[in-house]
Protein backbone atom coordinates (compact mmCIF):
# COMPACT_ATOMS: atom_id res chain seq x y z
CA UNK A 1 0.00 0.00 0.00
CA UNK A 2 1.31 3.40 -0.98
CA UNK A 3 1.43 6.27 1.22
CA UNK A 4 -1.87 8.44 -0.42
CA UNK A 5 -3.28 5.14 -0.19
CA UNK A 6 -2.90 4.71 3.63
CA UNK A 7 -3.54 8.58 4.21
CA UNK A 8 -6.62 8.23 2.57
CA UNK A 9 -7.49 5.17 4.98
CA UNK A 10 -6.55 6.85 8.23
CA UNK A 11 -8.45 9.80 7.96
CA UNK A 12 -12.11 8.09 8.79
CA UNK A 13 -10.51 6.10 11.06
CA UNK A 14 -9.40 9.79 13.28
CA UNK A 15 -12.99 11.02 12.77
CA UNK A 16 -14.63 8.35 13.30
CA UNK A 17 -12.59 8.10 17.04
CA UNK A 18 -13.33 11.80 18.12
CA UNK A 19 -16.86 11.92 17.09
CA UNK A 20 -16.95 8.73 19.91
CA UNK A 21 -14.80 10.67 21.76
CA UNK A 22 -16.89 13.53 21.68
CA UNK A 23 -20.16 11.64 22.64
CA UNK A 24 -18.42 10.35 25.38
CA UNK A 25 -18.34 13.23 26.65
CA UNK A 26 -21.57 15.12 25.96
CA UNK A 27 -22.90 11.80 28.48
CA UNK A 28 -21.13 12.51 31.54
CA UNK A 29 -23.00 16.07 31.99
CA UNK A 30 -26.17 16.03 33.58
CA UNK A 31 -28.52 18.32 34.49
CA UNK A 32 -29.38 18.76 38.15
CA UNK A 33 -32.85 19.25 39.88
CA UNK A 34 -33.11 22.37 41.11
CA UNK A 35 -34.46 20.61 44.30
CA UNK A 36 -30.98 19.10 44.95
CA UNK A 37 -29.52 22.34 44.83
CA UNK A 38 -28.48 24.04 48.12
CA UNK A 39 -30.87 26.57 49.32
CA UNK A 40 -29.02 29.89 50.32
CA UNK A 41 -30.94 32.62 50.86
CA UNK A 42 -29.38 36.40 50.03
CA UNK A 43 -27.91 37.96 53.25
CA UNK A 44 -26.94 41.61 53.75
CA UNK A 45 -24.10 43.27 52.32
CA UNK A 46 -22.69 46.17 53.83
CA UNK A 47 -19.97 48.93 53.36
CA UNK A 48 -19.06 51.54 56.06
CA UNK A 49 -15.07 53.37 56.93
CA UNK A 50 -14.98 55.66 59.48
CA UNK A 51 -12.64 58.61 60.15
CA UNK A 52 -11.69 61.45 62.83
CA UNK A 53 -11.57 63.52 59.74
CA UNK A 54 -14.66 62.57 57.59
CA UNK A 55 -17.13 65.32 57.81
CA UNK A 56 -19.97 62.66 57.59
CA UNK A 57 -20.73 59.27 58.21
CA UNK A 58 -21.95 56.78 55.23
CA UNK A 59 -22.87 53.14 54.81
CA UNK A 60 -23.87 51.82 51.78
CA UNK A 61 -26.59 48.26 52.41
CA UNK A 62 -27.19 45.81 49.39
CA UNK A 63 -28.26 42.36 49.29
CA UNK A 64 -26.88 39.55 47.62
CA UNK A 65 -27.83 38.10 44.70
CA UNK A 66 -29.08 34.17 44.21
CA UNK A 67 -25.87 31.91 43.80
CA UNK A 68 -27.73 29.16 41.37
CA UNK A 69 -30.23 31.26 38.98
CA UNK A 70 -30.57 34.66 37.18
CA UNK A 71 -27.98 37.35 38.05
CA UNK A 72 -28.12 41.14 37.59
CA UNK A 73 -24.48 42.96 37.89
CA UNK A 74 -26.48 46.20 39.14
CA UNK A 75 -26.82 46.30 43.35
CA UNK A 76 -29.60 45.64 45.08
CA UNK A 77 -29.96 48.37 47.36
CA UNK A 78 -31.91 47.93 50.81
CA UNK A 79 -33.90 51.38 51.23
CA UNK A 80 -35.35 50.40 54.40
CA UNK A 81 -33.00 48.88 56.93
CA UNK A 82 -32.37 50.51 60.62
CA UNK A 83 -28.53 51.38 60.74
CA UNK A 84 -27.52 52.20 63.64
CA UNK A 85 -23.31 53.22 64.86
CA UNK A 86 -22.31 53.10 68.73
CA UNK A 87 -19.39 53.23 70.57
CA UNK A 88 -20.66 51.43 73.66
CA UNK A 89 -22.52 54.68 75.32
CA UNK A 90 -23.93 57.07 72.57
CA UNK A 91 -25.58 55.55 69.33
CA UNK A 92 -26.87 57.59 66.06
CA UNK A 93 -29.53 56.47 63.67
CA UNK A 94 -28.01 57.14 59.76
CA UNK A 95 -30.78 57.80 57.46
CA UNK A 96 -31.11 56.70 53.98
CA UNK A 97 -30.69 59.32 51.23
CA UNK A 98 -32.50 58.60 47.78
CA UNK A 99 -30.11 60.68 46.07
CA UNK A 100 -27.15 58.83 46.85
CA UNK A 101 -28.75 55.58 47.84
CA UNK A 102 -26.60 55.21 51.20
CA UNK A 103 -27.64 55.46 54.59
CA UNK A 104 -26.02 59.10 56.39
CA UNK A 105 -25.56 61.21 59.83
CA UNK A 106 -23.56 64.16 60.40
CA UNK A 107 -20.52 63.77 62.36
CA UNK A 108 -20.97 66.70 64.06
CA UNK A 109 -23.86 64.87 66.02
CA UNK A 110 -21.70 61.87 66.62
CA UNK A 111 -17.89 62.45 66.53
CA UNK A 112 -15.48 59.70 65.84
CA UNK A 113 -12.94 59.01 68.20
CA UNK A 114 -9.50 58.03 67.33
CA UNK A 115 -8.48 54.58 69.68
CA UNK A 116 -12.16 54.36 70.30
CA UNK A 117 -14.13 50.95 69.38
CA UNK A 118 -17.50 50.91 67.20
CA UNK A 119 -20.09 49.04 66.57
CA UNK A 120 -22.12 49.35 63.20
CA UNK A 121 -26.02 47.14 63.34
CA UNK A 122 -28.09 46.79 60.34
CA UNK A 123 -31.61 45.46 60.51
CA UNK A 124 -34.19 45.29 57.19
CA UNK A 125 -36.71 43.04 59.31
CA UNK A 126 -35.92 40.29 57.99
CA UNK A 127 -32.13 39.78 58.49
CA UNK A 128 -29.66 41.29 61.71
CA UNK A 129 -25.69 41.89 61.00
CA UNK A 130 -23.41 43.57 63.03
CA UNK A 131 -19.53 44.57 62.92
CA UNK A 132 -17.16 45.91 65.18
CA UNK A 133 -13.70 47.99 64.21
CA UNK A 134 -11.01 50.26 66.29
CA UNK A 135 -10.00 53.40 64.88
CA UNK A 136 -6.03 53.35 64.53
CA UNK A 137 -4.61 55.97 67.32
CA UNK A 138 -1.66 57.28 65.24
CA UNK A 139 -1.46 59.49 62.51
CA UNK A 140 0.81 58.25 58.95
CA UNK A 141 3.70 60.47 58.69
CA UNK A 142 4.07 62.40 55.15
CA UNK A 143 8.12 62.32 54.55
CA UNK A 144 7.53 63.77 50.77
CA UNK A 145 4.88 65.19 48.62
CA UNK A 146 5.94 66.79 45.31
CA UNK A 147 4.19 68.07 41.83
CA UNK A 148 6.45 69.16 38.83
CA UNK A 149 6.04 69.73 35.58
CA UNK A 150 8.26 68.09 33.14
CA UNK A 151 8.77 67.54 29.21
CA UNK A 152 6.37 64.82 27.87
CA UNK A 153 8.04 64.05 24.89
CA UNK A 154 5.83 65.12 22.19
CA UNK A 155 5.70 68.61 20.61
CA UNK A 156 5.13 71.26 23.70
CA UNK A 157 2.75 68.93 25.64
CA UNK A 158 4.04 68.59 29.21
CA UNK A 159 2.62 66.45 32.08
CA UNK A 160 2.99 67.39 35.43
CA UNK A 161 5.02 63.97 37.69
CA UNK A 162 3.39 63.35 41.39
CA UNK A 163 5.65 61.19 44.17
CA UNK A 164 4.48 61.03 47.53
CA UNK A 165 6.31 59.08 50.40
CA UNK A 166 5.49 58.50 53.95
CA UNK A 167 7.68 56.61 56.29
CA UNK A 168 6.09 53.60 58.58
CA UNK A 169 5.16 54.12 62.52
CA UNK A 170 7.79 52.13 64.00
CA UNK A 171 7.35 49.24 66.61
CA UNK A 172 3.75 48.34 65.69
CA UNK A 173 1.78 46.49 63.31
CA UNK A 174 0.33 48.74 60.47
CA UNK A 175 -2.05 48.95 57.15
CA UNK A 176 -2.14 51.85 55.16
CA UNK A 177 -3.78 53.31 51.90
CA UNK A 178 -3.59 55.83 49.72
CA UNK A 179 -6.10 57.99 47.89
CA UNK A 180 -5.59 61.95 46.43
CA UNK A 181 -7.03 63.61 43.64
CA UNK A 182 -6.65 66.92 41.08
CA UNK A 183 -8.12 69.80 40.35
CA UNK A 184 -7.69 70.20 36.37
CA UNK A 185 -8.62 73.75 34.86
CA UNK A 186 -9.39 74.50 30.76
CA UNK A 187 -11.09 77.28 28.99
CA UNK A 188 -13.48 75.73 25.92
CA UNK A 189 -16.47 78.04 24.04
CA UNK A 190 -19.55 77.09 25.24
CA UNK A 191 -22.86 77.62 23.08
CA UNK A 192 -26.13 79.21 24.88
CA UNK A 193 -29.40 77.82 23.26
CA UNK A 194 -31.35 80.23 24.98
CA UNK A 195 -29.33 83.46 23.69
CA UNK A 196 -27.77 81.42 20.39
CA UNK A 197 -24.74 83.24 21.90
CA UNK A 198 -20.95 81.46 22.43
CA UNK A 199 -18.82 82.17 24.74
CA UNK A 200 -15.70 81.49 26.15
CA UNK A 201 -16.12 79.22 29.75
CA UNK A 202 -13.66 78.27 32.35
CA UNK A 203 -13.99 74.48 32.86
CA UNK A 204 -12.71 72.62 36.67
CA UNK A 205 -12.74 69.65 37.05
CA UNK A 206 -11.89 67.44 39.73
CA UNK A 207 -10.47 63.74 39.23
CA UNK A 208 -9.73 61.11 42.05
CA UNK A 209 -5.53 59.92 41.29
CA UNK A 210 -5.52 55.45 40.41
CA UNK A 211 -2.25 54.14 41.95
CA UNK A 212 -2.42 51.43 39.89
CA UNK A 213 -3.78 47.40 41.32
CA UNK A 214 -1.69 47.99 44.63
CA UNK A 215 -4.13 50.41 46.70
CA UNK A 216 -3.01 48.63 50.07
CA UNK A 217 0.10 48.44 51.98
CA UNK A 218 1.30 46.52 55.39
CA UNK A 219 4.56 46.43 57.08
CA UNK A 220 5.05 42.97 57.43
CA UNK A 221 9.01 42.64 57.96
CA UNK A 222 9.35 45.83 57.13
CA UNK A 223 8.56 47.97 60.33
CA UNK A 224 10.41 51.59 59.71
CA UNK A 225 10.72 51.54 56.19
CA UNK A 226 9.81 54.45 54.08
CA UNK A 227 7.03 53.44 51.72
CA UNK A 228 7.26 55.64 47.75
CA UNK A 229 4.33 55.31 45.60
CA UNK A 230 4.85 54.32 42.21
CA UNK A 231 5.14 57.84 40.34
CA UNK A 232 1.94 59.62 38.76
CA UNK A 233 1.97 61.21 35.48
CA UNK A 234 -0.77 63.53 34.17
CA UNK A 235 -0.77 64.89 31.05
CA UNK A 236 -1.09 68.54 30.39
CA UNK A 237 -2.59 69.47 26.99
CA UNK A 238 -0.42 72.58 25.35
CA UNK A 239 -2.01 76.33 25.69
CA UNK A 240 -3.66 77.02 22.25
CA UNK A 241 -5.67 80.06 20.67
CA UNK A 242 -9.06 79.49 19.47
CA UNK A 243 -11.11 82.25 17.53
CA UNK A 244 -15.04 81.64 17.16
CA UNK A 245 -17.77 84.50 16.24
CA UNK A 246 -20.85 85.38 18.55
CA UNK A 247 -23.99 85.78 17.96
CA UNK A 248 -23.60 89.37 15.91
CA UNK A 249 -21.02 88.13 13.85
CA UNK A 250 -18.07 90.11 15.54
CA UNK A 251 -15.23 87.52 15.35
CA UNK A 252 -13.09 87.22 19.30
CA UNK A 253 -10.26 84.94 20.31
CA UNK A 254 -9.56 83.28 23.66
CA UNK A 255 -6.58 81.00 24.88
CA UNK A 256 -7.48 77.53 26.62
CA UNK A 257 -4.80 78.52 29.39
CA UNK A 258 -5.00 74.57 30.64
CA UNK A 259 -3.08 74.21 33.90
CA UNK A 260 -3.71 71.98 37.54
CA UNK A 261 -4.59 74.05 39.97
CA UNK A 262 -4.51 71.93 42.79
CA UNK A 263 -2.98 68.20 44.01
CA UNK A 264 -4.61 66.73 47.29
CA UNK A 265 -2.65 63.42 48.70
CA UNK A 266 -3.68 61.50 51.87
CA UNK A 267 -2.47 59.04 53.81
CA UNK A 268 -4.60 56.86 55.61
CA UNK A 269 -3.52 54.45 58.78
CA UNK A 270 -6.30 52.07 58.35
CA UNK A 271 -7.26 48.96 60.27
CA UNK A 272 -6.79 45.49 59.59
CA UNK A 273 -10.32 44.83 58.70
CA UNK A 274 -10.29 47.35 55.86
CA UNK A 275 -6.65 46.50 54.86
CA UNK A 276 -7.77 42.53 54.69
CA UNK A 277 -11.45 43.35 52.51
CA UNK A 278 -9.40 45.47 50.47
CA UNK A 279 -6.05 42.81 49.81
CA UNK A 280 -8.82 39.96 49.13
CA UNK A 281 -10.65 42.30 46.52
CA UNK A 282 -7.57 42.76 44.65
CA UNK A 283 -6.58 38.67 44.59
CA UNK A 284 -9.67 38.58 42.73
CA UNK A 285 -8.44 40.37 39.45
CA UNK A 286 -7.38 37.09 37.16
CA UNK A 287 -6.77 39.16 33.96
CA UNK A 288 -9.02 36.32 32.75
CA UNK A 289 -7.35 33.39 33.07
CA UNK A 290 -9.29 30.33 33.35
CA UNK A 291 -7.45 27.93 35.18
CA UNK A 292 -7.54 30.26 38.46
CA UNK A 293 -9.54 29.05 40.91
CA UNK A 294 -12.21 31.95 42.50
CA UNK A 295 -10.76 32.98 46.35
CA UNK A 296 -13.08 34.34 49.20
CA UNK A 297 -13.81 37.92 49.70
CA UNK A 298 -12.67 38.89 53.12
CA UNK A 299 -15.68 40.20 55.83
CA UNK A 300 -16.10 40.86 59.28
CA UNK A 301 -19.35 41.48 58.90
CA UNK A 302 -21.41 38.81 61.16
CA UNK A 303 -24.14 37.22 59.31
CA UNK A 304 -23.75 38.80 56.31
CA UNK A 305 -21.25 40.36 54.42
CA UNK A 306 -18.83 43.58 53.47
CA UNK A 307 -16.72 45.38 55.57
CA UNK A 308 -17.23 47.88 58.51
CA UNK A 309 -13.38 49.48 58.79
CA UNK A 310 -12.19 52.80 60.14
CA UNK A 311 -8.75 54.78 59.23
CA UNK A 312 -7.12 57.72 60.39
CA UNK A 313 -5.63 60.13 57.45
CA UNK A 314 -3.14 62.35 57.09
CA UNK A 315 -2.99 64.58 54.11
CA UNK A 316 -1.23 67.78 52.26
CA UNK A 317 -2.54 69.96 49.07
CA UNK A 318 -0.07 71.61 46.68
CA UNK A 319 -1.43 74.61 44.41
CA UNK A 320 1.21 74.10 41.46
CA UNK A 321 -0.75 76.56 39.24
CA UNK A 322 0.80 75.00 35.34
Amino acid sequence: MNASKRVTYEIPVLLALCLVFLFGCESLINDLDQDKLPKIESKLAVECYISPQSPRLEAVVTQSQPLFGPADYDPEYVKNAQVFLSDGQNRVQLMFQDSTFNYIADTSAFRIVAGKTYTLTVDDGKRFVKATCTVPVKLPVIKSFTVEKIYSGFGTDSLASIKLSWEDLKGESNFYDIRGYTVFEQTSLRFDNETNDAFPFRYVNTSPMYFGKRSVYNDINLDGITFNIPESKIYLPRNMEFTYKDKNGVEKSFYTNPKISEVRMEVLHIDENYYKFYRSLSNTDFQDNPFVEPTLIYSNVEGGLGCFGAFNANGKTINPDF
